[in-house]
Formats: C-alpha cells, sequence, structure tokens
C-alpha cells in the first residue's frame, strides 16, 4: 500500500506525490490521506477561515478526481455530497499510520516538505521515525524551492534557481490513478461528508470556530488558476503602483497568498507563467507595442515570490525562532510580570490606537 499524504499540497499539477505514484511501475494500492491532526488544530494561530478554505481545497481536488474519472457522477447532491476517493480524517498523523500499516502495511510514504510552525516540526520529526522503526522508504518532495539541513544560506539562491529550473510534475492521468485509489472508511475519525462543520474540532477555542464575515477568497485548485490568470493579464499591470496601499492593494496584488500557502497551486508554477509572460511581454516591446508598466510590476512581484522562499528557508533552518528573538537581547522584552496592558492590545487589535498607518493596517485585516 502507497499512501499519499496530503498537508499544504492540495492539487493536481505539479504534485510530486501524486505524479510519482502514478507514473512508478508499481501497481501498488493507493491511499490519498488528508487528515485534521488534534494537535495541529490545537494550535494558537489556527481559525475556522483557515480550515474552510483549505476545506475547499479538498472539494475541488476530489471533484475532479470523481469527473474525470471513468465513473463520471459525482456521489450524491448538495450538501450531501460524500468523499469517494480521498480519504479525510479528524486523526493524528502517527495514529492514522499505525492503522494503516497494521490493517495494510505501508510500502511507501509520500508527501511534500513543509516549513510549519513548532508543531509540525515536530510531528514531521515522530512521522520520520516511525518511517524508520517499521522500515517504510518515507520520500518527501520540494514544492518550494527551500532546502532541508541548508549549511550556509548564501547557498540558498542557487539551489532555488535550480528548483525553479527544473519542470513540473506531471498531472496524474487520473482514470487509471483512481482504479487504484483505496478510500479507507474505517479510519478512525474518518469525515465521508464534503461538507464540513467547525463545531466537530473541539480543539479550536468557539470564538475561532467560525468564518471570517464576507470572506472574499474561496479554496481550491480552480479558484487558483483563475486567480493567477486575472492577474497575469489584468490586475499586474499596477501592482508596483497599488501594493502600498490599503485602497487598491485588495486588486493590485497577486490575491495567490493563500493559495499558495494551502499549496492549491505550485510555488513553481506561479512563476513558469510568471516567466512565460514576461517573456511575451518583452517581445511585445520589441515589436514597438504599448505595454505600458506590466514589466515593472511583473518584476517587482517576481521579487517577492524570490522573497517568500528566501524567508521561508529562515524558518526551515531557524526554527526556534518560533520561540526565541532574532535578537538575544531581547528575549526578555515585554515579558516581565504585570507588563500585559489589555487596553493597549484591544486598540491594537481593532485599529484604534490614534496611530494611522497601524490602524488602518489592522482595520484592512478586520
Amino acid at each position: 500500500m502507497d499512501v499519499v499524504w496530503l498537508k499544504r499540497d492540495v492539487r493536481l499539477q505539479d504534485h510530486g506525490p501524486l505524479s510519482h505514484v502514478a507514473t512508478t511501475r508499481t501497481k501498488n494500492p493507493v491511499i490519498v490521506l488528508f487528515l485534521y491532526e488534534p494537535d495541529q488544530l490545537a494550535e494558537p494561530t489556527v481559525h475556522g477561515s483557515h480550515l474552510l478554505f483549505l476545506h475547499e481545497g479538498l472539494i475541488d481536488l476530489e471533484l475532479q478526481l470523481q469527473l474525470n474519472s471513468n465513473n463520471k457522477t459525482a456521489e450524491g447532491n448538495g450538501d450531501k455530497v460524500v468523499f469517494k476517493y480521498i480519504t479525510v480524517a479528524h486523526c493524528s498523523a502517527i495514529d492514522a499510520f499505525q492503522f494503516i500499516h497494521r490493517k495494510y502495511t505501508i510500502k511507501r510514504l509520500l508527501a511534500h516538505q513543509e516549513t510549519g510552525h513548532w508543531q509540525s516540526f515536530m510531528r514531521d520529526r515522530e512521522v520520520r521515525k516511525f518511517c524508520r522503526c517499521n522500515s517504510i522508504p518515507f520520500t518527501e518532495f520540494n514544492q518550494t524551492g527551500v532546502t532541508r539541513c541548508l549549511k550556509s544560506r548564501d547557498d540558498f539562491s542557487a539551489n532555488f534557481q535550480k528548483f525553479i529550473s527544473r519542470p513540473q510534475h506531471p498531472a496524474p492521468n487520473i482514470p487509471i490513478l483512481c482504479q487504484r485509489i483505496v478510500q479507507l472508511k474505517d479510519l478512525p475519525g474518518f469525515m465521508p461528508n464534503l461538507k464540513l462543520s467547525l463545531d466537530q474540532f473541539s480543539e479550536i477555542p468557539q470564538e475561532h470556530r467560525q468564518d471570517r464575515p464576507d470572506r472574499q477568497q474561496k479554496g481550491g485548485l480552480t479558484k487558483a488558476w483563475a486567480t493567477l490568470d486575472s492577474f497575469l493579464s489584468e490586475r499586474g499591470c499596477k501592482f508596483s503602483q497599488g501594493i502600498s496601499s490599503p485602497n487598491t492593494a485588495w486588486t493590485t496584488c497577486s490575491r495567490l497568498s493563500p493559495y499558495l500557502t494551502w499549496g492549491h497551486i505550485s510555488h513553481r508554477h506561479v512563476i513558469h507563467a510568471l516567466k512565460q509572460r514576461q517573456e511575451q511581454l518583452r517581445k511585445m516591446k520589441l515589436q514597438g507595442r504599448n505595454v505600458g508598466t506590466w514589466l515593472k510590476g511583473l518584476q517587482a512581484f517576481s521579487s517577492r515570490v524570490h522573497w517568500r522562499s528566501h524567508f521561508i528557508q529562515k524558518l526551515e533552518s531557524e526554527p526556534t525562532m518560533e520561540k526565541r528573538d532574532l535578537c538575544s537581547a531581547y528575549q526578555g522584552l515585554r515579558r516581565q510580570d504585570n507588563d500585559w496592558n489589555e487596553e493597549y492590545y484591544q486598540a491594537w487589535a481593532k485599529g484604534t490606537t490614534g496611530f494611522p498607518f497601524v490602524d488602518a493596517c489592522m482595520r484592512c485585516l478586520i
């Protein structure tokens, strides 16, 4: 049994694990697994809006599998549509893998590398230990250009360019892949229904167990591709001028951040599409056609895409920065008894400090 462990990579295109299991000679049955892990849900940064966005990606992926398999009809209708191919469960990673290994024997575990918070770092260490103890090959694919165990960050740019220059993983042949997929309906915490109820996640505080009012962006690979297309064909020309203004950034920014964060589109796919658009614009300019501010805007966006992986690399190389200040001299700052000021905190959270720039930023967020 091969297990493809989905984390922040809910997509079909440029997906290393899915592409690999679909193209290798082995015909092992495949479990496509996504876990709502209790220890990860308990992190204070988790909010219901994150989970709903993520789950919209799972629904999109599931429907892509259902509609493009030999069975053209999605199971059920409306809110009653169920997962048929993806195994979704509310269960810890170790408990899930132990259950699968006892029942089927895991031949291979495949996933993308993830650079997340400290709790996910510790979870991944436990999973790797479990695989070593049970002689299970665990293959992790790069998806951000970040290098594990990088000896010097001076080498980051060269490694990143090598990663970006490689071709994207080919999309799997869905009908053939779906014939091999096995769904584990008896996995502890199995969640069959596509509709997600946040109330089932008791690990999340009640006040975070809800969506954000009027959330504008919906998750899924279909939405991600449409957002990238609208940026490269319509909105990106004003990126440089509008990025710093709360009034214009809503439309002039790429709006790709959540899709990249949850892996509904790959980092490499975005950069490849960006380079193709830049090359098209350069040819148009050589032909004497007016390209306006397009090249300037997309060059600025290209720099920020590079910075994204650069800062992920910093967290990968120094995971303790979540727990300790980068500058040790500041470690004790604002951590003394009676340092907390609830009135100041509420003013900051609501955008009512009286400092215009700070308040404008916070009001945009809320």
